[in-house]
Parts: C-alpha cells; structure tokens; sequence
C-alpha cells in the first residue's frame, strides 16, 4: 500500500508542478501574440504615415508566420496543461481510494431484477463494487464494467490474470493512457450515431462531376492570374464567374454535404483522441496471450490509427464548411470539400463497418483499466486458483469493499457438505459474509485478484436471494416476491455447471411455522441438485438438519455482552449459535423498556 501511494504521490507531485510551467508558459505566450499583433498594427499606421515608409508593411508576411507558428505553440502548451491536470486529477482520485474516499459520482444505473445476484451483491450504486472498480472516462466504458460484472468472462481466467498482471506491471503506461483517455470530450450517443452512419451509403458527386470540377478550378486560377498580371474591370468580372461557377457546383452537392455533417460532424475532437488510444495500444507491444486475442477480436491492428486520424481531419473539414468565409475562398478556389467529401466516401466505403467494432474494443479496454486500477490499489489482494470440480476454500477471505483498518476475515472450507447453515445473533455479520464470498466468486471470474490471502474455487454460477422487494404496480406481495426469485433461481441451475446459493433468511415474508416448514422443504429440493451454497437464518432449528443430513453442516456468528455494551468480533465459527440479542438491542434503542422482553 505505502508503495503505492508513493507511486501516485510522485505522479501528482510531478504533474502539479509542470501544470504550474505550463501555466506560466500559455500566458506568456498569450501576451506575445497580442504585443505581436500590436507591433504589426504600430508599423502600419507608421507605415502610412510617413511618407516612404510603405516598404515596412512587408513587415506582415513574417508578422503572420510568425503568428501562426505562435497559435500552434500555444494549442500544444495547452494540449499539454490539460494532460496534466487529467494527470493530477487521476491521482488524486486514487489516493482517495486507497483512504477509503471515492470522489467520482456512482454510475446511474439499477441492474435487472431478474439478475440472479447483481442486486442482492449490490453491485451498483453509491458505495458498491462498481463504484470503488470504475474509472471509466466514457459512459461506454462505465457500461462495459457492468457487464462484466453481471457476467463474468470466467472461461479466460488464467490468461485474464497474466493479462492484468503484465497491465498492472506497467502501472506509468496505464497512468499516461488514462489521462489520455480523460481528455475526451464526450458527446451523447457517438457510438450510435457513427453505427447509423456505417450502415448507410453516400456519393459524393457522379463521376461526370470530374470535368466541370477540373474546368473550373483552371478557369478561376486563369484569370486570377491574369487579374493579378492585368488589373482591370473585364479580367475582374471574368474571376467572379469562373468562382461563380464554382460555388454553383458546390451547391448543387450542398444537400449532401449537410447530410453528412450532420452525420457525423462534431465529433472530430472525439475522433483524435480515440486515434491517440488506439496508436497507444498499437505501440505497447502486449505480450500474453489473451492481450493478442483482445486487439486481434476488435481489429486494433498496426494501421487503425493512421485511418481514424484519416477521419477525424476529414471530419474536421465538414466542420469548417460552416465558415462562410472559408467556405467561399476554399470552394471557389480548389472545390476544397467536394474533393474531402470524395474521400469521406472512400473512406466510408473501405473503413466505416469496423467503426463498432473499433469503439467497442477502446470501451471494453476501459473496463479493463479499472479492473487492473482496482487490483493495484489493493496490493493485499491475490490471484485466486480454479479447479474442475466443486470446490470452495478460502483463508482470510473479507468483503473487499470494507476498509482493511474494520475488515475481519474468517477462513471458509467446504468439508463433504454442500450447504453450511449459518446462524447468528442480529448485527454479527452473516448478511456480509455472505456478500464477501459472493464479491468475491465475482471478482475471481472477472479474472482479477480477490480479497484474500488464498482462494480456489470452481467457476459456479452464482444465485442469490437476499434482499427480494415487493411490487404494489404488479400487486406483487412481499411473500410472494420471496416464491418468485427462488423459483427463478431454481430454473437456472443446470448439470453444464455448479451453481452456489447465497440465500439470506428466505420465506421471512410468512409466520414462524411456515417459514421452518418451507425452508426444510426447500432446503430438500436443492439438496439433490448440481449446487452448493450458504444458507443464513435466525432459525437455529433448521441449523440442527446438520446434525443428521451429511450434506448439511452448520456455522454461526455470535454476539457477547460485556458490561452494558453488545459487542461483535465477526468471527465464523462450527456450530450453532444460542445467544440471541434482539431483545438487548431493542432495549439498547430504547424500543422496550428495560426489565421487558
């Protein structure tokens, strides 16, 4: 962890200091252009003045060079300000994280309630596994996070961890691309509209365009010259036809021209700076196998970001169609955009159906960089082991998204049982721990490190009923909530692959004598079943199905009181709990008076 924090606190300290340069540097260079443009305005009016001094106003050809060069300077000085600060703003945000802060906004998103745990887990929301994990720059790549975790690549494991271990080796290069990628501008629905654009075709102009096109670039520029060599009313007149002529045939695409602007227009900014990611991937040289297999499936090959830095200039063309003035002079000099919207049609016709394909690998690639961040900044986490059969064992297995100064792990090993049956006093952790071993079959089957000292596992299918909410719209009681996710759990187990139950008091929506009766019952119809599970209840009488079915074994959490205080050491423990606390606690919270129980 100091290791760590040490890695990021140099960074945040380097790029604090170079934002203060650049500063420093913009400004100056701000002022040098407006003393230049002053100068270069003095010398005129100098120039006008005084008689014989016309010459001075050559003065303005280097001025202007000058100028440009100066502008272009100042966009890369800034260009480099706003990488810093994305830098910082990186930093700080994990060093916040490894203080137990986030400081980004939850993603807005509610998962499926059909979603065989991705609720009960918590997985999304202000303070859940998503939140800590995500350090997308998109809402592509937010997206991309969750889907990985409501379904696990857990298939790849093995290579997705020698494919996180050799990004979190290079924890410099990750920085630097995440910095990149937060300089993007994002603009709602890019991806979408650029599907739209790839599935539709366009023609920038019939090919009989080409003589009338050529006819005219030569005339303008014939008696533009001779204009030039022969001022006078006729040579005039005849230059305003020939550009006449041009910005007619200009104008009889402008209805195409529009179209594709409106097209896609705007996004050439957004453009360049997925051109940069890709050349970032394309230079970093990735050596296992599963970093081969992820650029070769969404075809980042040597050569993508030559053609989007293709498309963003050609974009950024349509852009500038926009200027009246440029739009006159470049058309009626050089048919400037119908020969750019020609190679926009090219290009479309030759590149624009990978365009998904290329967007989708940079926001799966997002998710990645959060899944590698999170394991970074969790240096006490390990890589966990997969076997081919059933199994489960853990040692000094915690919630991951409990602060290490208040985390308790407790070691778990499945013996010949299926089920544990874990009872417990009320507050003594059972709804966490059975959150932490849940969390933590997700993480292993994303491919990352868990929070554990050890951890072998087969890939179950994870089910879970936990926390199931009645519906008053469908007339959905809260009873009837409970029957409905547990038959739907029911229909997904398969003999293709184990499933693992974590079931947290179910049937509690009905009186004491039903809920035994039915938790028995439902405890005998999964028993034969291809699963295993966990199984928490307050019903010590449905803990003692341990003491004559084998597959059957029970644990408990337990509460002591010491003087006037309820205390808890989340210890996991074999056996079955006998001190219950309700009553203490109600007394505690001044719901019963004392003496009362």
């Amino acid at each position: 962890m100091e290791s760590r924090k040490a890695f990021l606190s140099s960074h945040l300290a380097k790029a604090k200091l170079e934002s203060k340069t650049l500063s420093k540097r913009s400004r100056a260079l701000s002022w040098f252009r407006l003393s230049l443009i002053i100068a270069l305005l003095l010398i005129s009016y100098w120039a006008f003045q005084e008689a014989g001094a016309d010459e001075w106003l050559w003065a303005w050809l280097p001025g202007i060079i000058l100028f440009l060069a100066l502008v272009q300077w100042h966009l890369k000085v800034r260009a480099s300000l706003d990488y810093q600060k994305a830098l910082a703003s990186i930093c700080e945000e994990d060093l916040a994280a490894l203080e137990g802060r986030i400081s980004r906004a939850a993603f807005a998103y509610r998962a499926p309630a059909a979603h065989p745990y991705a609720r009960e887990l918590d997985l999304f929301g202000a303070g859940s596994l998503h939140h800590h994990m995500d350090r997308s720059f998109t809402l592509e790549g937010a997206q991309a996070l969750a889907a990985d975790l409501m379904d696990p690549p857990y298939a790849d494991w093995k290579e997705r961890q020698d494919y996180f271990s050799e990004l979190e080796a290079n924890p410099d290069w990750t920085l630097d691309y995440r910095a990149q990628g937060n300089l993007i501008e994002e603009k709602p629905k890019v991806k979408e509209r650029l599907g739209l654009w790839a599935e539709e075709s366009f023609t920038a102009f019939p090919k009989w365009y080409w003589l009338p096109m050529v006819a005219g670039i030569a005339a303008v520029w014939y008696y533009l010259f001779g204009l030039v060599m022969e001022p006078s009313p006729a040579s005039f007149q005849s230059f305003l036809i020939a550009l006449t002529f041009n910005l007619a045939i200009l104008g009889s695409r402008s209805k195409v021209l529009r179209k594709q602007h409106h097209r896609v227009g705007q996004v050439s900014d957004l453009m360049s700076s997925f051109t940069l990611l890709i050349h970032k991937l394309e230079a970093r040289g990735f050596k296992t196998k599963y970093a081969q297999g992820f650029l070769a499936k969404f075809e980042l090959k040597p050569g993508t970001s030559a053609k989007l830095k293709e498309l963003s200039g050609l974009l950024s063309s349509l852009d500038q169609s926009a200027n009246a003035v440029a739009l006159v002079v470049l058309n009626g000099l050089f048919h400037y955009h119908l020969f750019r919207l020609r190679r926009l049609e090219i290009w479309h016709r030759n590149n624009a159906k990978h365009l998904s394909t290329w967007l989708s690998g940079l926001h799966r690639f997002e998710s990645d960089l959060s899944i590698v961040n999170y394991q970074a900044n969790h240096p006490d986490f390990n890589y966990p082991q997969f076997t081919a059969t059933p199994h489960l064992e853990a040692q000094a297995l915690g919630h991951p998204l409990i602060n290490p100064a208040h985390r308790v792990s407790n070691p778990l090993q499945y013996q010949g049982a299926k089920y544990i049956i874990l009872t417990g006093s009320n507050m003594s952790g059972k709804s966490t721990f059975l959150r932490s071993i849940g969390i933590n079959l997700v993480l292993a089957q994303l491919g990352t490190k868990v929070c554990a000292e050890e951890f072998k596992t087969y890939p179950f299918q994870l089910l879970s009923s936990m926390n199931p909410q009645d519906d008053l719209r469908a007339e959905t009681s809260y009873f009837q909530a409970e029957i409905l996710r547990l038959r739907s759990l029911l229909d997904r187990i398969s003999e293709q692959r184990f499933s693992f139950f974590l079931l947290d008091e179910i049937l509690r929506g009905t009186n004491s004598d039903d809920k035994q009766e039915g938790t028995r019952g439902f405890l005998k119809q999964i028993e034969g079943l291809s699963a295993w599970g966990i199984i928490a209840t307050h019903d010590v009488d449905i803990a003692h199905l341990a003491d004559q079915n084998p597959n059957f074994w029970a644990a408990y959490f337990e509460s002591q009181v010491i003087g006037e205080e309820l205390n808890f050491d989340y210890k996991l423990r074999k056996g079955i709990c006998k001190t219950p606390n309700a009553s203490l606690l109600m007394k505690r919270y001044g719901l019963i008076p004392e003496g009362k129980s």
